[in-house]
């Protein structure tokens, strides 16, 4: 049975969370998406935006990385719930009903329902700024943080299946490794005829020196030698299963893996040997599958 990793965690999920009272309902949704560092687009009402440090900060100490998009729906149950002062422009007003007078005695017209003609004066009455108590704001914060744990679950959970996947991938990279292994006894006599055979295309067996000539076979098999590159290979990979259950971090899973390409590319140039070239290439792309699950870790 494949151990299961400790406390991975996606960087993509969905959290969502609300709150009632009777005098407002917030609802925050937070969706999160692959990201080199924690980006947040915090989509508060512009009246709340003395919140957006306090909330940010928060949101980078909980969900460490990804980039994130807060949304969130603010719905007054009571009007008079925060006090909103109505703003009217009095000197619009006056200054356009002067206007008016003066035109209506310029042209001889009596001015009938000034305050009608008033009324059309674009601007003239709006809504000042609401003013929000500070429970409303611990409201939204606390709302934030409860869906902001509500996507750190949904990561766990997204988490343990990409470790699965990781555990099982590394599994076969192991199988292909042993493959490559067990093709070394046939490699090492297949380079041995090849170099005896193009020896014999160009001197005779007669004038050939045995003993120099298996001297120069042992070096020539030293240069293309994988023993280091398996060891190392199989270092990696013991390594990257030890960060999976302790600390699984996928910037640091991600530098191991890219350790494991360079030991696999030096086996596939140093192998030489066609059955152990397709073996290499099996590891790759297993790696690779490795590389982009590795990116969607935090």
């Amino acid at each position: 049975m494949i151990p299961m990793a400790v406390m991975m965690k996606s960087m993509t999920g969905f959290g969502r969370a609300q709150f009632e009272n009777e005098t407002v309902k917030i609802t925050c949704e937070i969706k999160s998406l692959n990201g080199k560092y924690l980006e947040a687009d915090i989509r508060l009402p512009r009246i709340f935006a003395d919140l957006d440090s306090s909330i940010r900060r928060m949101l980078s100490e909980l969900l460490e990385r990804g980039t994130l998009t807060v949304t969130y729906q603010i719905k007054w149950l009571k009007p008079s719930s925060e006090n909103q002062e109505i703003v009217i422009n009095f000197d619009a007003a006056q200054n356009y009903l002067n206007a008016l007078k003066s035109l209506s005695k310029e042209l001889g017209v009596e001015l009938q329902d000034p305050m009608r003609e008033i009324l059309k004066l674009p601007d003239l009455i709006g809504m000042g700024e609401r003013e929000i108590s500070s429970e409303t704001k611990q409201h939204i914060i606390d709302v934030t943080k409860l869906a902001a744990l509500e996507l750190d679950k949904f990561r766990q959970s997204e988490g343990q299946a990409t470790s699965q996947k990781l555990l099982e991938l590394l599994d076969s990279i192991d199988s292909d490794l042993f493959v490559v292994e067990g093709y070394e006894g046939n490699r090492r006599e297949a380079i041995r005829e090849r170099v005896y055979g193009n020896v014999l295309e160009h001197i005779s067996q007669d004038a050939i020196d045995q003993n120099r000539l298996e001297q120069e076979i042992l070096i020539y098999l030293d240069k293309f030698d994988i023993a280091e590159e398996k060891q190392r290979l199989g270092q990696h990979i013991d390594f990257f299963r030890q960060c999976l259950k302790s600390e699984p971090k996928g910037r640091k899973l991600n530098f191991i893996s890219q350790e494991m390409g360079r030991e696999m590319n030096t086996m596939g140039v140093k192998s030489n040997f066609f059955p152990m070239q397709q073996a290499v290439v099996g590891m790759k792309e297993k790696l690779e599958q490795i590389k982009e699950q590795v990116l969607n870790i935090v």
